[in-house]
This record gives structure tokens, sequence and C-alpha cells, in this order.
């Protein structure tokens, strides 16, 4: 996608296109699978890199504050896709669906701790 709309269109363009292409095929089935520290760090690895592309930087410390100023904080889509995910099994009947939602919320509550640490 870069290589073909990179160079003639603006940041904010090319961003808005990763949001609505590229990240959605990243985080796919993020909800149900479970998450800790090192997947997090992988898909904010990609992310970052992604955006030293987008402004033309090295500094892991300018696309870092690009990600945040962008508003596409891995975490913040994970826990975003988790908690919504869990709010539809919640009002499932289906057993394995309770279990597995209940799960979900305890893997919440465990990145939420590791994060705000």
């Amino acid at each position: 996608m870069f290589g073909k709309v990179g160079h003639c269109a603006s940041e904010d363009v090319i961003v808005e296109l990763l949001k609505m292409k590229c990240l959605p095929s990243l985080l796919y089935g993020i909800e149900a699978r479970p998450v800790n520290k090192s997947v997090i760090k992988s898909l904010e690895f990609v992310i970052n890199n992604a955006f030293r592309k987008i402004v033309a930087t090295k500094s892991c410390d300018i696309a870092n504050e690009c990600v945040l100023m962008f508003n596409c904080s891995v975490y913040d889509m994970v826990l975003k896709r988790k908690s919504k995910f869990s709010n539809k099994l919640e009002h499932n009947e289906n057993t394995p669906c309770k279990m597995f939602q209940n799960n979900i919320q305890v893997e919440l509550s465990e990145l939420s701790a590791l994060y705000c640490t």
C-alpha cells in the first residue's frame, strides 16, 4: 500500500488507510486468542515500523509519539476489541460461551493491571 500511495499522499491519508485496511487484518481474531505482553509487543513492533516508514524517521521514539497522536495504540485497540467481544458473549446463554467470556474478563483485568503499573 505504501509503495503505491506513499509518495503522493499526505501522512494523514496514509495513516487512515493503515487504520481502515491494514489494522483489521493485523488484529483479525485477536478477540478470541490469549494475549499477553509479548503478543502486544510484537504487534506494536509492526505498527511502529509502519509509522517509521510513513513519517520517514529511524527514531522509535518519534514513531511511538506518532502512534499515540494518530490514536493507533495496539494496547488500546486490543482492549477495545476484547471488551466488545466479551460484551457480546455476556448476552449469550450458551454455557461454553459464558465460560469463554469469563476467561476473557480475567485476561482483560490481567492486561489492565500489567499496563497500569
